[in-house]
């Protein structure tokens, strides 16, 4: 009896959600609900338990993710039935650190046959065909990839940065539930990787720190391992980076190597900071997204007037996203994923005008962009009613990008008096001492269990807040909603300034009173 990487799917899927309906599981996997109950049956009848259970139409997890993540771990390779795409991504890494892969040889290792390597081959090169990359033969050697660098390079970080993870000591170690190709991946990399990484942390921490700039989780992995490329194959001359940008990437001084610090540039153009960034000026840009917010606030039951920042956040989001888009690199963000159902009309009102970034950029709108955008917009429908309070100083402790915290903060003003101090990832916890708060938010079980270890002021709450969160936080000391403050206070902190100043502390210190 074996397992498929669709089984493994399907269960972390189901975990990490304990109840969904059968019908949202098939429509997830492109699958119908006969062939959702079989694989359950499977992955159960395997397990010897009942890992799953399905009553009335809805699928329930019997597991933790500890419990999940400890039966992958007993999967052995010969328990296992490899993913075409598995095998892509195993041969790509190889021939990006070995310069070339003896498909006949691996495929042997694995016990498939020679009618799958050729079947896997051909899909391969239609693969890489996408990347504009070639898959070539090295005579007497085996199959390699010639191409953009560049694109190359992001590649293969794409496929390896869902597979580690790194501790608090910066150490690099493998995801607990990694499949064993997987793991077969991330096998193959650490002889180059583990060597480069402590100063790839090094060189992170000085080059961002320097910028003032704090990157999510997703983002630093991805970073992490771009600055280990650099040291593994540095750059050089012959090197084929002959990409062609949709936009201009961001223009920071990263490295005194001009083509190097115009890589390491557009690496950052892609990534997620704890605060937005801004990116240079682009007209066509600007402009659709102009005529994009207009046709979506137009729309809207209670139409407001669309403030410059307002177009400036969407723009800066498009931007980055146009730019991981024209690369094919994924960072998704599965935490907030059911913002379809929590806010349907924007949704789909969202998604009716995505034709105007595809006609300038050949970007279509995924759910990830979708949900993301509607919170955005739902940020600044709340912005807009306006609301005084008192506030308590609060720290965010995610991997969530900044867009989809920032709504998460109007929505949480919509209830108790706060203020944001910051957002931070868990692996950043030394820098709590550096900041003055009263309390931390999170969203994860396994973010408060560690910040309860270190005896941390923290409060789990759920993203879309709920009326046990403000009972919670109304426990913790947060106030209600009310509609007075003490103007004595007020004219103190703009005493003196000048209009600039004046409305500089009002747009970030009372940026939920003044639109």
């Amino acid at each position: 009896m074996t397992l498929s990487y669709s089984d493994i799917n399907l269960l972390r899927y189901i975990q990490k959600r304990q109840r969904i309906a059968l019908s949202s599981v098939a429509n997830q996997f492109h699958k119908n609900e006969t062939s959702i109950r079989r694989s359950v049956r499977l992955i159960n009848l395997f397990a010897g338990d009942q890992l799953i259970m399905i009553q009335k139409g809805v699928c329930i997890s019997q597991i933790s993710y500890k419990q999940s993540v400890d039966f992958i771990q007993k999967i052995n390779g010969s328990d296992y039935i490899s993913s075409v795409t598995e095998r892509f991504h195993v041969m790509i890494v190889m021939i990006f650190f070995h310069g070339y892969v003896n498909a006949s040889t691996l495929y042997e290792t694995w016990g498939l046959s020679t009618a799958t390597k050729k079947k896997d081959t051909i899909q391969l090169r239609r693969f890489l065909k996408d990347y504009n990359l070639q898959l070539d033969v090295l005579k007497k050697k085996g199959l390699t990839i010639t191409g953009d660098e560049l694109q190359f390079r992001f590649l293969v970080i794409d496929i390896l940065h869902p597979l580690f993870e790194f501790t608090f000591d910066n150490e690099m170690v493998a995801r607990f539930a990694n499949t064993p190709l997987e793991n077969y991946s991330y096998r193959l990399t650490t002889q180059y990787l583990l060597p480069a990484f402590p100063n790839a942390v090094q060189q992170l921490n000085l080059i961002f720190e320097k910028q003032s700039m704090i990157l999510n989780y997703p983002s630093r992995k991805f970073m992490l391992l771009y600055i280990c490329f650099m040291d593994i194959r540095p750059c050089s001359n012959e090197a084929a980076f002959t990409y062609r940008l949709p936009l201009a990437p961001l223009n920071l001084h990263f490295s005194d190597h001009p083509l190097e610090n115009k890589l390491y540039n557009v690496v950052a153009s892609m990534m997620n900071f704890s605060r937005s960034i801004e990116f240079p000026h682009d007209k066509t840009l600007w402009h659709i997204t102009e005529q994009f917010l207009e046709q979506v606030v137009n729309h809207l039951n209670n139409p407001f007037i669309i403030q410059e920042s307002f177009i400036n956040e969407i723009y800066n989001y498009f931007y980055r996203e146009i730019i991981i888009n024209h690369f094919r690199c994924t960072f998704v963000d599965k935490t907030t994923e059911d913002t379809r159902e929590q806010f349907k009309e924007l949704y789909e009102l969202i998604e009716k005008y995505e034709s105007y970034y595809k006609a300038a950029y050949q970007f279509s709108f995924k759910d990830e962009q979708i949900s993301t955008l509607t919170l955005l917009v739902q940020k600044h429908i709340l912005r807009n009613r306006i609301v005084v309070k008192k506030r308590k100083k609060i720290i965010v402790m995610t991997n969530i990008s900044f867009e989809r915290i920032s709504y998460f903060l109007e929505q949480l003003q919509e209830y108790v008096s706060i203020q944001w101090v910051a957002t931070l990832n868990i692996n950043d916890i030394h820098k709590l001492k550096e900041l003055k708060y009263d309390y931390i938010l999170t969203f994860s079980a396994r973010n408060l269990n560690i910040l309860k270890s270190h005896n941390l002021p923290v409060i789990r709450i759920n993203f879309f807040v709920t009326e046990k969160d403000i009972e919670r936080l109304h426990n913790y000391g947060f106030r209600s909603l009310n509609h007075r403050f003490l103007l004595t206070n007020f004219i103190s902190e703009i005493s003196g300034k000048t209009d600039t100043e004046i409305g500089k502390q009002l747009s970030e210190s009372y940026n939920e009173f003044f639109v």
